[in-house]
């Protein structure tokens, strides 16, 4: 971790001294000049602007495999140039600033994007996360061919990788929270996002990108996860079986703190998580700690099998019937598997989507003192 922060910042020092040699000051338009590198005769060449769909900006003739662009933009604005003929494209972001291109019609041979802010910081997030980007890329290809416990020992590398790439992305937030390339990052993953990291980004970023359909997509994500957040909500009933066939009821456990885990056994990073849990429950569950795992398995088989494979001692329920039209579910919002809430001893939700790091640190401030 150490050394990737010190790449994180040597690249951060090296890419804001090539701002300072690349941006103009006082730079009142956009001037692109652009060379192209193809075997085809090409005499065309159009600039784009790439939100909420695709605009025609401009169109401009290639002389001698060369071609510019001029202009002047209020603000930074996603764009894309796109040569006739060549179905290869390069995408890059349009400001104020002298921009240089290099386009090479092979697919082996990367373009070149230089000059601009956004494009800085673009490149300067690709230089940083392109090893682990890779890895990621290795290790999932290896992920789709291996067995269960192939997979288990896979996914706590991928959480690892992923970890230290989210790690990226947050330093680069924290040093440009007005950049559209940054908030364009975050743009795959708000759909899937829970609230509480919806409003943690919200937070974050500088209110002046309002202007983006990124942004709004954020604020229309994190409206739609705000009305299912049931912290400070009385926990839903749940009234099931266990794995010994036993009547359960979630209100049984009033008096106790209860960690409630949605999870399935084919669900890797469900199966991570118990390994992770199974010594942070032993230590605190005679303090008053409970844990509750409500399975989205609808065979009783599999589940009970990786019950014994992972060494899962707490609470096991389910009403086997899968992950759709499941009413315990839906009535917990549970969009993804492992969905994890903590509720105190009155029945309330205190916590969601809580990963075992957080978990950890409420549980130690509630218990280790005494």
């Amino acid at each position: 971790m150490h050394y990737l922060k010190m790449k994180l910042y040597n690249t951060l020092l090296i890419w804001v001294f090539l701002l300072s040699t690349q941006i103009s000051k006082g730079q009142t338009s956009y001037q692109i000049a652009g060379q192209i590198h193809s075997a085809k005769s090409v005499s065309k060449v159009y600039l784009y602007q790439m939100d909420k769909g695709r605009k025609l900006l401009d169109s401009a003739t290639i002389v001698d495999g060369k071609f510019s662009f001029k202009g002047q933009t209020a603000v930074p604005i996603a764009a894309s140039v796109q040569v006739k003929g060549i179905r290869k494209s390069q995408d890059l972001y349009l400001e104020n600033a002298v921009i240089n291109l290099q386009l090479y019609e092979s697919w082996n041979r990367p373009n070149i994007v230089i000059g601009g802010l956004e494009n800085s910081i673009k490149k300067g997030y690709e230089l940083d996360s392109q090893y682990l980007q890779d890895t990621l890329s290795k290790i999932g290809r290896n992920y789709e061919k291996a067995d269960e416990e192939g997979k288990v020992s896979l996914g706590l590398q991928m959480q690892e990788f992923n970890r230290q790439l989210d790690s990226i992305r947050t330093s680069y937030l924290a040093a440009f929270p007005q950049s559209l390339a940054v908030l364009d990052w975050y743009r795959p993953y708000l759909a899937v996002m829970n609230y509480n990291q919806l409003e943690e980004l919200y937070a974050k970023l500088d209110n002046r990108l309002e202007r983006y359909s990124t942004y709004q997509e954020l604020l229309k994500y994190r409206q739609e996860k705000k009305s299912q957040y049931l912290v400070g909500q009385r926990a839903p009933t749940i009234a099931t079986k266990t794995s010994t066939g036993k009547t359960f009821k979630l209100d049984q456990l009033r008096g106790k703190l209860v960690l409630l885990d949605f999870w399935a056994s084919w669900c890797a990073p469900c199966r991570i998580a118990n390994r992770k849990l199974v010594a942070t429950y032993q230590k605190y569950k005679d303090k008053g700690f409970e844990v509750v795992s409500y399975s989205m398995d609808h065979k009783e088989k599999l589940w009970l099998d990786a019950i014994q494979k992972d060494g899962i001692p707490w609470i096991q329920v389910s009403d086997l019937t899968g992950f759709d039209n499941n009413t315990v579910a839906q009535s917990y919002y549970v969009k993804q598997l492992p969905t994890l809430f903590l509720i105190d001893e009155n029945g309330t939700v205190v916590q969601q989507h809580i990963d075992h790091e957080e978990l950890l640190t409420y549980l130690k401030k509630k218990y280790d003192h005494n």
